[in-house]
């Protein structure tokens, strides 16, 4: 656990970091977190696995979650892993990392669960999901991906209104809703529901620029998959994390991860736009 936390500061994500260690002191001790417990199989079909964590440690439950994902990629190509009732399972890419750095692709999608919804809807003022984080990565060179991808479907985390908070600074303009529906970057004015129904602030998903024809899905590819899954009798709903992870190899790693890096280092050489250029091209 302490592995993880520290990495995800050095990283630069503190608010995935040390900072919360009092929100696993507080489950333990209201008897949300089981110490010294680990991941167990209840479902295996081969590629297929559901793993539930006991309401374990999320970095135990993901570190192992992966290793059995890992082992059964190596075996069949490609594994789909279900993990279910898990506590916190930290910063995402930690997870993405351990698979590139077994030379493996990788994609997360994660249903938070076990609290009152986060993110507004397009044009709503009150929220109605989580933040349903997305990850995906790729191997690189030297056990390191070539590329990773690890965001909320909102503009920003909740873990950084928290952060901001703390620091008395501002976060970007028009990421939050107050609880009288105006958008603002005052991160205290971010707060969960109260159990009397008293309705708290909400993050403002991402993708504006998308409307209501583009954000929908980043919430229903994580939310539909999951509950594809809960039919079959593989996941069941839960007050912790609920995640799919789909661990990929490939025929050809070298070739791959040749390419990936010749589009990064594409992608990297390109002109900056301006505001002029913005403009002409309708923008």
């Amino acid at each position: 656990m302490a592995d993880q936390l520290v990495q995800a500061n050095l990283a630069g994500h503190d608010s995935h970091g040390v900072g919360m260690l009092p929100s696993y002191v507080d489950g333990v001790v209201n008897d949300r977190l089981k110490i010294n417990s680990h991941p167990t199989v209840v479902v295996d079909a081969g590629a297929l696995l559901t793993v539930d964590g006991n309401a374990g440690y999320g970095q135990v439950n993901g570190f192992e979650t992966m290793q059995m994902g890992i082992e059964r990629a190596a075996t069949h190509g490609v594994a789909v892993v279900g993990l279910r009732n898990s506590y916190h399972i930290g910063r995402i890419g930690h997870w993405a990392e351990q698979c590139a750095a077994s030379g493996y692709a990788s994609m997360h999608l994660v249903n938070v669960i076990g609290h009152p919804p986060l993110v507004a809807p397009y044009g709503g003022a009150e929220a109605r999901f989580g933040t349903n984080p997305f990850c995906a990565a790729v191997p690189g060179r030297d056990g390191r991906p070539g590329f990773l991808l690890d965001m909320a479907t909102s503009i920003i985390a909740g873990g950084k209104a928290r952060v901001a908070s703390n620091k008395g600074e501002k976060v970007p303009p028009d990421t939050i809703i107050d609880i009288d529906g105006n958008l603002t970057d005052d991160p205290d004015a971010f707060g969960y529901t109260s159990p009397s129904g008293k309705r708290g602030g909400a993050l403002v998903a991402f993708g504006d620029h998308m409307r209501t024809l583009g954000w929908p899905h980043w919430f229903v590819d994580s939310g539909t998959l999951l509950g594809l899954v809960r039919e079959r009798g593989l996941l069941v709903p839960h007050d912790h994390d609920a995640d799919v992870y789909v661990v990929a190899t490939f025929n050809d790693a070298v070739v791959f991860r040749n390419y990936t890096l010749r589009l990064l280092s594409f992608n990297g050489r390109y002109p900056p736009f301006t505001l002029k250029a913005a403009a002409h091209s309708g923008g």
